[in-house]
């Protein structure tokens, strides 16, 4: 019984001195993990910037169309006075 209880802790001594090994080496972050949190940020800054990019457009259209309305109305005024 002592013999089968010395191998049995000298393996698992073995084993958890080497996953011990394995993991003080590992890198805190993987590699993989950067990769994909680099790319969606910068997949985040794309659509962000489109977003942007279009309301900029859709004010400049609709700061169009309100000159053209107070166009008209500045029009309509002008006949009314005369």
């Amino acid at each position: 019984m002592t013999n089968e209880l010395l191998k049995k802790n000298a393996d698992l001594l073995k084993m958890g001195t080497i996953e011990t090994a394995k993991e003080a080496e590992r890198s805190v972050v993987d590699i993989e993990t950067l990769q994909h949190t680099n790319q969606q940020l910068i997949s985040t800054l794309d659509e962000v910037l489109n977003i942007q990019r279009e309301g900029a457009q859709k004010r400049r259209a609709a700061e169009a169309e309100l000159g053209r309305i107070e166009g008209e109305l500045k029009q309509k005024l002008l006949e009314l006075r005369n």
